[in-house]
């Protein structure tokens, strides 16, 4: 199966920006989003102020994929689902995509992206009051420049991201395979009951034969 990753990361970096080190952020020198404390677990341990400022891309794609986007499994999710819930772990927590999986998991396609964005959506009003009003513009911005490309995503007819569409003898082999997945156990006692059956009389031809 095609990996999304890397253009789900080139939106997530654009949108966390360049570096920063505002003394009023807990997570103190930070660069494409990344906290030093994470360049540190995932980089180098000794990692400086001037590390995370003159981090390079590729040093940030490898710590979005650990930290995220394979701790969210997001490989193993629907196309268009994977981009949503990797941006809202990287905003929000891995946490909160994880819960909403669990708790839309009757869903699917656009219908589970939507859900899981209106989730988002409330949680990011709920935490705007105060310091945080100030944000909430950006964030619903973003909120839904990721649903949009979501359902893009989930609407390319790629079989390498989405579901398989056959047509012809693929179609009837594809079928043919589902019916045997579904019916296996089914299969195997009509399997062996014939193979009885047919023992049986064989004996019983033999049988006949020496009389």
């Amino acid at each position: 199966m095609k990996s999304n990753y890397n253009d789900c990361l080139q939106r997530v970096l654009k949108d966390e920006g360049g570096y920063t080190n505002d003394p009023n952020d807990s997570g103190g020198p930070t660069n494409f989003g990344i906290t030093i404390a994470d360049y540190r677990k995932y980089i180098n341990k000794n990692g400086t102020a001037e590390d995370v400022k003159s981090m390079s891309v590729d040093e940030a794609k490898i710590i979005y994929k650990a930290r995220y986007w394979d701790a969210l499994g997001c490989d193993k999710l629907p196309s268009g689902v994977d981009y949503t819930c990797f941006d809202y772990g990287v905003n929000s927590g891995l946490g909160r995509p994880r819960k909403a999986l669990q708790r839309f998991k009757s869903l699917s396609g656009t219908q589970l992206i939507d859900a899981i964005n209106d989730e988002r959506t409330a949680f990011l009003k709920a935490i705007s009051s105060g310091k945080n009003g100030k944000f909430l513009k950006g964030w619903l911005a973003r909120v839904n420049r990721v649903r949009s490309y979501s359902k893009q995503l989930a609407s390319k007819k790629d079989t390498t991201t989405g579901p398989v569409v056959a047509t012809g003898f693929g179609s009837i082999g594809i079928a043919i395979s589902q019916f045997f997945h579904t019916h296996e156990t089914l299969i195997i006692i009509s399997s062996m009951v014939a193979a009885l059956v047919i023992g049986y009389a064989i004996h019983r031809y033999k049988n006949k034969g020496k009389q």
